[in-house]
């Protein structure tokens, strides 16, 4: 991979000292390492990049950027100026040990903002880039956080969330606690996402908190989400637990929805009871969506029974039959078809 972007203008550095900004090439770096704190760097990078390093979690997938499709992608490196539409973390990328973050400052604001591996190539297109180094956990958190709160550009602030979500620090968790609450729409929502992705038991802790804080809305529901992504056992209780009593029926609908996606063995039983106990009707729907989404030969031949059962309401055997219509399966359009012409 590296070997591509040989060929390339290495980096000029400005100064007597190397400045190693990860795996840059093309761009001339300022290194002003003593400096510790990104906001105090602001001023003198106005219309250039800033950049800086921040310690990852342990297990830290390299963040990099990918061309092609997801199920075949290639890794290609970043641009500070092109766009990539595929950018993240992937389980067969490398580790790394702390994430630089790159930011394009215009008006005393991060314009754009790249968050990269140690090893991911970065093309710099010549742009000029003022090299901080390590800075201090909690600066570099503050100014994380002011970037997602100016919201000035979106597409910053959701790599200023991305950031903080991978950043080491036990303080992380109560920065993206904190923007779920405080902040509205995308934001908030991505916040909660990222409690559940990528901070353990830390951040189911702070999702349960949530639960009982948010009010009932979309944000409140993105729990259901974040909870269905969260590596510890008690995530999938609680999940289970939001679908048999929240007060928000439409919350109970969409974590039987997950319940489904990440845990469909547990979730099969339990979503056989609902069919038979439940009476609000837009559950009753969200639970036949969520059986529609097990494996496919279980759920088509649960469907298939829920819509031959002459006790089941009449909604949910037309819901049944309105899923299994959405099968490209042959068994299931045959046995569908022969239930049609009965």
């Amino acid at each position: 991979m590296k070997a591509k972007w040989l060929g390339l203008a290495l980096v000029v550095v400005v100064g007597h000292a190397w400045a190693q900004v990860g795996e840059l090439y093309n761009a001339e770096v300022t290194d002003k390492t003593s400096i510790t704190y990104p906001a105090k760097a602001i001023k003198a990078t106005e219309g250039q990049w800033l950049a800086f390093s921040l310690p990852a979690q342990a297990g830290t997938r390299s963040p990099c950027c990918w061309q092609g499709k997801w199920n075949r992608m290639r890794d290609v490196g970043c641009s500070l100026e092109s766009k990539h539409e595929n950018h993240g973390t992937r389980s067969d990328s490398p580790a790394t040990e702390n994430v630089i973050v790159y930011s394009q400052i215009r008006d005393g604001q991060a314009y754009k903002l790249r968050v990269v591996g140690e090893s991911c190539p970065v093309e710099g297109n010549g742009a000029q880039v003022t090299w901080i180094g390590a800075v201090d956990n909690a600066a570099g958190l503050d100014w994380l956080e002011t970037v997602v709160r100016s919201d000035a550009h979106h597409s910053s602030s959701g790599s200023a969330l991305f950031a903080i979500a991978l950043h080491r620090s036990t303080k992380a968790g109560q920065r993206l606690y904190s923007l779920a609450k405080e902040t509205a729409g995308d934001l908030s929502e991505e916040a909660v996402f990222w409690l559940g992705e990528s901070r353990g038991n830390e951040g189911f802790k702070l999702l349960k908190r949530l639960l009982v804080e948010l009010p009932k809305g979309d944000t409140r529901r993105e729990i259901n989400f974040a909870l269905g992504q969260n590596s510890t056992p008690e995530a999938a209780k609680l999940l289970f637990e939001i679908s048999k009593s929240d007060n928000d029926p439409e919350q109970r609908g969409q974590a039987m929805f997950w319940l489904a996606e990440e845990y469909p063995q547990r979730a099969q039983g339990w979503l056989l009871e609902v069919i038979k106990t439940e009476r609000d009707k837009d559950v009753l729907e969200q639970a036949v969506f969520a059986i529609s989404q097990l494996p496919a030969d279980n759920a088509s031949q649960i469907l298939l029974n829920i819509a031959k059962d002459t006790q089941s309401p009449r909604a949910v055997r037309r819901q049944a039959l309105f899923w299994l219509a959405q099968s490209e399966d042959d068994n299931t359009i045959a046995a569908l078809t022969e239930l049609l012409i009965r």
